[in-house]
């Protein structure tokens, strides 16, 4: 019998699960306290659900990968659909930057690869570990999931910043 793709993530998951959970419930709490300025904002609430979509989507993500032995081809879908629905958000959200005449240009330009670095790395893993069907494949496919996740975690703590900050300049 093989051992499941997700031999020796558990730890990465453990860690990545808490830790996303955590700056979750502080974006929360960062967005309550400028929910007047967020509201007042075109755009910024569609980013707000963005960032925290996307700490969701790592809790998600890792809380699949800690599901014991499933196969990996489930696991790929399953991480797909998570990240399908991030997508979503930062397509609403991306949508509503591009029309802010009053952003910058520069950052509105920006906006379309730092969503795209967070989630396409998640989303080439999940694909993967689908039609994947050796194993050096699977394998791989978790290293693309890890950097997606690692890279949203930071992406989201960008716009956290913006929720925190920079809506009060």
């Amino acid at each position: 019998m093989t051992e499941p793709v997700t031999t020796g993530w558990t730890d990465f998951a453990v860690a990545t699960a808490g830790a996303a959970a955590a700056l979750a419930g502080l974006v929360m709490v960062a967005i309550s306290v400028n929910i007047r300025q967020i509201l007042g904002l075109a755009g910024v609430s569609a980013r707000a659900a963005a960032a925290i979509g996307s700490l969701v989507l790592v809790v998600v993500s890792s809380a699949l990968i800690l599901i014991p032995g499933q196969p990996g081809s489930a696991l790929g879908a399953e991480l797909f659909a998570a990240a399908a629905a991030a997508v979503l958000l930062h397509g609403v959200s991306l949508s509503q930057s591009m029309r802010q005449a009053t952003r910058p240009r520069a950052a509105r330009l920006l906006s379309l690869p730092i969503a795209a670095a967070q989630l396409v790395p998640l989303i080439v893993g999940a694909l993967l570990l689908v039609f994947g069907n050796d194993g050096s494949l699977a394998g791989a496919a978790l290293y693309w999931v890890a950097a997606g996740l690692i890279l949203t975690v930071i992406g989201s703590m960008l716009d956290a910043w913006v929720l925190m900050v920079e809506i009060l300049r």
